[in-house]
């Protein structure tokens, strides 16, 4: 390796260290003060904290790279442009791309390296996240309630259930559902106004408050029977659904690009057999398994979209190079995961083809980058042919002979 070549990524490897470390920790404080709440309201134990952080810190690490290699570009350019250093190699005949070629490269391996997270570490970590999870909730249940979401722990008895808020006086679940397919094909519906969650011998109860039961004839009819109820008491048995182990889920988060693309095939072929009674749901999960595919590729890439745009930027820093570059970086991180944030959107509601919703951020950034390098590179060209013809004026003093 040349010796401007490991000056270069001597300058890069610090800063890159050091803001993955703190964008790492930036990311997860939100993840951890949600743990925390939870924990501490729910009662669990401290040890449950530190195995979900554990299982979290893939997926932050997955973000945080391309940060820090973005921010490390520009300071360590930032830092070389304040010190003058760039303008020295240049003044000894040191081109752009001399300076570019090895840290262009690094964005290069780090892409890699993230992408390699992305395939292997990252649904390993996801899976046993929702494991623990549900080990969690086998030890304390209140751990699933979540207003204003259809809970299905209990769907292999037949019951799905959901409640809509929480009344902070009481803590009673208001305005709670309940579907409860008690005879093949004919589903019962239970609206109650409250309900608490209670143990009694270890058992998990649900009580009803003020609330009614509609259910079909059994004669075949079309008739319901509605039976209105005072006070209600549901047994749940969660132990049985929550059971921790080799948890398998076709959630996408959880599959490898091989198993994600078998996914999408056979949700298309779902589509292709049944196309006059495909429902809403099936559609939205094959527009949100393709964005997941084309996500595990775009987000490590986004580190060489980054080098591109980085690398002109830290160029023009010069006094105060640390600061300017950090800043810079900064708005072009933001930039980068609003239009994120918006592809995915868009792909997930159909708007926009998942590939090009995930990769358009990439495109953006790294076209912004491929402009400034031009202009960089076409400013040096210009300074050359300026100074072409322009002499060095020589003084010689003449000392007068006595």
């Amino acid at each position: 390796m040349k010796i401007l070549s490991r000056y270069c990524l001597k300058e890069f490897i610090p800063p890159f260290l050091i803001s993955l470390i703190c964008f790492t920790c930036i990311i997860l404080f939100d993840e951890l003060f949600r743990l925390v709440k939870l924990f501490v309201k729910k009662g669990v134990s401290p040890l449950y904290l530190i195995e979900s952080l554990m299982y979290v810190m893939p997926a932050t690490v997955v973000l945080s790279i391309p940060m820090a290699a973005l921010v490390a570009i520009l300071l360590a350019l930032g830092r070389l442009s304040t010190d003058s250093e760039i303008m020295a190699m240049r003044a000894h005949g040191v081109g752009y791309h001399q300076l570019m070629i090895p840290l262009l490269s690094a964005t290069v391996i780090l892409s890699v390296i993230d992408l390699v997270l992305m395939e292997y570490v990252l649904p390993k970590a996801t899976l046993a996240s929702v494991s623990l999870k549900r080990d969690i909730q086998r030890h304390n249940p209140a751990l699933i309630l979540e207003e204003g979401t259809v809970m299905k722990e209990l769907q292999s008895e037949g019951k799905i259930w959901m409640y809509e808020s929480t009344d902070p006086d009481t803590e009673r679940m208001q305005n709670v559902k309940i579907w409860d397919e008690y005879l093949p094909g004919k589903p019962r519906f239970t609206l109650a106004k409250s309900a608490t969650l209670g143990y009694e011998n270890g058992d998990a109860k649900l009580k009803l408050y003020d609330g009614h039961t509609y259910e079909p004839l059994s004669d075949d009819s079309e008739g319901f029977r509605i039976t209105q109820f005072k006070q209600q008491t549901l047994a749940l048995d969660f132990k049985r659904d929550l059971e921790r182990g080799d948890y398998k889920s076709r959630h996408p988060q959880t599959m490898q690009v091989g198993e994600l693309k078998e996914h999408i095939g056979q949700l298309e072929d779902t589509i292709k057999q049944r196309p006059d009674r495909t429902s809403e749901y099936t559609l939205n999960r094959l527009r949100y398994a393709r964005v997941e595919y084309h996500k595990k590729f775009a987000i490590p890439f986004a580190c060489l979209a980054f080098g591109i745009i980085g690398i002109p930027l830290g160029f023009i820093v010069k006094k105060n190079g640390k600061m300017i570059g950090f800043g810079i970086g900064l708005a072009v991180i933001l930039l980068y995961y609003l239009l994120l944030q918006v592809g995915q959107s868009s792909g997930l509601s159909g708007n926009i083809h998942p590939a090009i919703a995930m990769w358009f951020p990439n495109i953006v950034i790294g076209l912004l980058g491929i402009v400034f390098i031009t202009r960089m590179f076409g400013e040096g060209k210009l300074h050359s042919w300026r100074d072409r013809d322009r002499k060095v004026q020589l003084v010689v003093n003449r000392s007068a002979e006595s």
